[in-house]
């Protein structure tokens, strides 16, 4: 009888113990607007938003007629929306002209991929990392004031940029603009800036903002 009840405890035990182990099915990232669309109710709140927006801005419910209209536009305007995940804009190929000011962005990788766009606007955002800006070759128009930036590097092959903003920044380095020299139009006010002579090779700027920096030498 006690071989039997400790058998039985130790029984017990072990199946108090077990856990079975189960594996979720691996969530797919939508690769269109269709998809997003009609995945819109489990989406997280943030990226649901910028779905809601973009519906308006197509103005159907209908998440086909959405992407059919979406993904043929040239030019998009969200400029104020409280936008902060813009991941369901990574199929809108066809864009040149994208404003996404005054929103609540921190994360632009999904902007990587619309390399037609020769405006784009990303003023007062919560941006840190360019990196992904550095594939829009055909930018002209640059627009990054109020954010979070201090490393202008990714921009430096942007060549054919003839207006950049970047006013209200963290910058103290210039020398990643010096090649651009197609620039007509610079804005680095409110910054950190103390050392100027890069921008000394930037010859066809008619307009320069340099104010409330650190700069105590202007012979550059």
């Amino acid at each position: 009888m006690k071989l039997r009840l400790v058998a039985t405890t130790i029984f017990t035990l072990t199946l108090g113990f077990y856990t079975p182990k189960v594996t979720a099915a691996p969530t797919k990232t939508p690769k269109t607007f269709t998809e997003w669309c009609q995945q819109k109710a489990s989406l997280s709140k943030e990226t649901r938003g910028t779905v809601e927006a973009l519906l308006k801005v197509a103005k159907t419910r209908n998440c086909s007629q959405a992407n059919q209209t979406l993904t043929n536009l040239t030019e998009l305007d969200l400029n104020k929306n409280q936008i902060s995940d813009i991941k369901p804009l990574s199929s809108f190929s066809k864009l040149t002209e994208l404003d996404l000011s005054g929103n609540q962005i921190s994360d632009i990788k999904s902007l990587s991929n619309l390399t037609k766009l020769t405006y784009l606007g990303l003023s007062a955002n919560k941006i840190r990392d360019i990196k992904p800006l550095s594939n829009l070759i055909n930018l002209t128009t640059l627009y990054l004031s109020e954010n979070q930036i201090s490393n202008t590097a990714p921009l430096s092959n942007l060549n054919k940029l003839t207006s950049l903003y970047l006013n209200k920044n963290q910058i103290s380095n210039t020398a990643p603009l010096s090649n651009l020299n197609k620039l007509t139009s610079l804005y680095l006010d409110k910054n950190q800036i103390s050392n100027i002579k890069p921008l000394s090779k930037l010859t066809k700027l008619t307009s320069l903002g340099l104010s409330e920096n650190q700069i105590s030498d202007i012979k550059s």
